[in-house]
């Protein structure tokens, strides 16, 4: 995983939230927007973070009180820190926006620390899709037919779980669930996506994997896996009664491991601008052309407020505080 450069990191030292006059976030606020309003993706073009913002933004554009356009802006670079480090440093004048990992953003600075960001201090928009969970899954020719079998495996070897690298959501997905299940785990790392690690479960390089429900959904409809237990409180997973779920397992927290991708802006928004942005992408979820792209994809296109985005981040850190022993090991 690559590390801040000594430029970034002293720039996030040294750097603050903008400091604007109150009276002049007034006056702007009256005109917002008029101009182009940025959209910062933390990562490379082509990921799922990608796709969504690519998705609704253009249609967050006709639920703003006057015409502009919201432009899609990759920041790659240090695992997603460099764009929300510059995010962060932003003007917060409601032209400039950016989608989060959560709690990838957790991961992240557990490993590199805070110095660049404060998380507590953004103003949250709100969140694009709901939580995705995350099932357990092996490929269509495994000789593991049920959650049963890979227990039974565990007790006579660590199972190989093909993941991404320490900094990703599916690597903490895996760790926090192996533990929680009492599962011996070995850990097969490096992949770049999530489609890298679940073919490499699919070719047998793995013995199983940890892969968020959408994604699982889609190899399950080509018949290349097969899912063995969700970690959902009561599974969605179609065609599977009677599959293994937090409930079942009787491990509550499985339920609380997903991957959340919330709205923010830098600190100060004004309350103002921050509602007509959350009002614009709130009614852009609910627009047919998004809610038929989510039910294509397997996404729920939920709904939250700036508020309720808030609490879920604190609920997601206060969790991942939890895990960082485990996730550190």
């Amino acid at each position: 995983m690559s590390k801040f450069t000594r430029r970034e990191i002293v720039a996030g030292l040294a750097a603050a939230p903008t400091l604007v006059a109150p009276s002049a976030l007034r006056a702007a606020a009256s005109d917002y927007p008029n101009k182009p309003i940025r959209f910062i993706i933390p990562y490379a073009p082509g990921g799922g973070f990608d796709v969504y913002v690519r998705v609704i933004a253009p249609v967050m554009e006709q639920f703003l009180p006057k015409k502009t356009s919201i432009v899609p802006v990759n920041v790659a670079g240090g695992g997603g820190a460099k764009g929300i480090a510059q995010l962060y440093r932003a003007k917060p004048d409601g032209y400039m926006l950016g989608i989060f990992n959560i709690p990838g953003v957790f991961i992240l600075q557990q490993q590199q620390g805070d110095s660049a960001y404060d998380l507590g201090k953004f103003s949250w928009i709100g969140q694009m899709g709901e939580g995705e969970h995350y099932v357990i899954g092996v490929g269509a020719n495994s000789p593991l037919k049920t959650y049963a079998d890979l227990k039974a495996l565990s007790a006579q070897r660590p199972i190989k779980f093909s993941v991404t690298g320490p900094e990703g959501t599916a690597y903490a997905a895996t760790r926090i669930g192996a533990q929680l299940l009492g599962l011996r785990t070995q850990l097969i790392s490096g992949y770049k996506g999530s489609a890298d690690y679940v073919v490499a479960a699919m070719r047998g390089d793995s013995d199983a994997v940890v892969a968020g429900v959408p994604t699982a959904l889609r190899f399950v409809r080509g018949n290349t896996i097969r899912i063995l237990a969700s970690f959902e409180t009561h599974s969605s997973i179609p065609n599977a009664p009677g599959l293994p779920d937090a409930t079942t397992l009787k491990q509550p927290d499985l339920d609380q491991i997903t991957i959340e991708r919330l709205v923010g802006a830098p600190p100060g928004l004004p309350p103002d601008i921050q509602a007509v942005i959350s009002n614009a992408l709130a009614k852009a979820l609910q627009d047919p052309k998004v809610i038929a792209w989510g039910k294509e994809n397997d996404v729920v296109m939920k709904v939250k407020t700036p508020a309720e985005a808030s609490q879920l981040v604190a609920a997601q850190r206060a969790f991942f505080e939890r895990w960082k022993r485990v996730l550190a090991g």
